[in-house]
C-alpha cells in the first residue's frame, strides 16, 4: 500500500521560472546611488547657525550705541541748561567762617552764578579750598536743583613760632602759614625751636613740641596775671625746659619741663608779696623748677 501511494503522481504542477529576454534586462545596469556631499551639507547648515546670532548681535550693538548716544546728547544738553545752574551768590550757603569772607571762599572754590551743579566736581572744589592756608577742612553738598552748601573748618592758631620769620602753629602742631601784613598777631611767640622739631614721625609730634602745646593749654587756665593773655614769649630749651615772659615782668620765669600747673599756682600766691615789696620791677630771673621754693635773681645782685 505504501508503494502504491508513492507511485501516485502529485497533483501539484511544478512552476518554471520564466526568463524575460528584454533589451533593458540585457544591457541596462541600474546606476549606483550618487553619494551625498556631507561637507557641503554641514557647511550650509553651519552658515545658517552663524549668521542668525550674528545678525541679532549686530542689531543689539546698534541699539545700545544709539541709546548711549542719546544719553550723551541729553547729558550735554543738561550741562548747558539753566535748570541746574546757580542763580546768584545767595544760593551758595557757607558755614564755619571766622576770619575768611564768603567772597574769598567763592573765589577760591570757583563758584558763582551760572555754575552748573552737574558739571561741578565736589572733590575738586574741596581740594581747591583746602589749598588755602587758613582752611583745614572743606565739604561741598549739592542741594538740587540750584543750591550748594559749603562747610568750612578754619585752622585755629595757638601761637607764633620764630624761625627766621614768624609762622602760625595750630593745635595739632602744624606750621601752616607765615605771618603776613594784616594777619592777626595777638599770640604768644615760641622761640628756641627749629623746623625739624615739628616733623611728625611714627609716634606723632616730637616731645618738645607736644610739651609746648601742653604748656599753652595750662596757661589758658592759669591764674592772672600768669594767664595766656599776658604771656608774650615762650622759650624752649631741650635741657632746661621752658621759660615764659610775662607782660609787666622784666625777667623770665623758668618752669622746667614738667608740673607747670603746680608751679604757676605756687608763684601766683607770692606774686602780691613781690609786688608789695617792689621786687617785680627789679626781677632778673625767677626759677620755679626747684621743689618747695622760688629762686629770684634781682638785677644788679649776684646772690639769690
Amino acid at each position: 500500500m505504501r508503494d502504491k501511494a508513492r507511485r501516485q503522481k502529485s497533483r501539484l504542477v511544478p512552476q518554471q521560472v520564466v526568463k524575460r529576454d528584454t533589451l533593458f534586462s540585457r544591457h541596462y545596469v541600474s546606476p549606483r546611488p550618487r553619494p551625498r556631499n556631507l561637507y557641503q551639507r554641514k557647511r550650509r547648515g553651519s552658515s545658517k547657525k552663524f549668521w542668525r546670532p550674528a545678525m541679532f548681535a549686530t542689531l543689539g550693538i546698534l541699539g545700545l550705541a544709539s541709546l548711549s548716544l542719546g544719553l550723551v546728547l541729553l547729558y550735554l544738553h543738561l550741562l548747558t541748561s539753566p535748570t541746574f545752574c546757580i542763580k546768584d551768590n545767595r544760593n551758595i550757603e557757607i558755614v564755619g567762617l571766622k576770619r575768611l569772607t564768603p567772597e574769598l571762599i567763592c573765589q577760591q572754590a570757583g563758584l558763582g552764578p551760572e555754575t552748573n551743579l552737574l558739571s561741578l566736581k565736589a572733590f575738586q572744589v574741596e581740594r581747591a579750598l583746602m589749598s588755602h592756608p587758613w582752611i583745614a577742612r572743606a565739604e561741598l553738598t549739592r542741594k538740587w536743583p540750584q543750591r550748594v552748601k559749603l562747610r568750612i573748618k578754619e585752622r585755629e592758631p595757638v601761637a607764633l613760632v620764630q624761625m627766621g620769620e614768624l609762622y602760625y602753629v595750630d593745635r595739632q602742631g602744624n606750621l601752616f602759614k607765615p605771618l603776613s601784613p594784616g594777619d592777626p598777631h595777638d599770640f604768644p611767640v615760641i622761640t628756641g625751636l627749629k623746623a625739624e622739631h615739628f616733623l611728625k614721625g611714627e609716634g606723632g609730634l616730637p616731645e618738645v613740641v607736644a610739651q609746648a602745646l601742653q604748656l599753652l593749654e595750662v596757661l589758658k587756665t592759669a591764674p592772672a596775671p600768669l594767664n595766656l593773655e599776658n604771656v608774650s614769649e615762650i622759650h624752649a630749651d631741650l635741657e632746661r625746659g621752658f621759660s615764659i615772659y610775662i607782660n609787666g615782668l622784666p625777667g623770665a620765669l623758668d618752669l622746667g619741663l614738667t608740673e607747670h600747673q603746680e608751679k604757676l599756682t605756687r608763684f601766683a600766691q607770692i606774686w602780691p608779696i613781690l609786688a608789695q615789696k617792689g621786687y617785680l620791677a627789679r626781677v632778673g630771673r625767677i626759677n620755679l623748677d626747684s621743689p618747695q621754693r622760688v629762686l629770684i635773681t634781682l638785677k644788679g645782685m649776684d646772690a639769690n
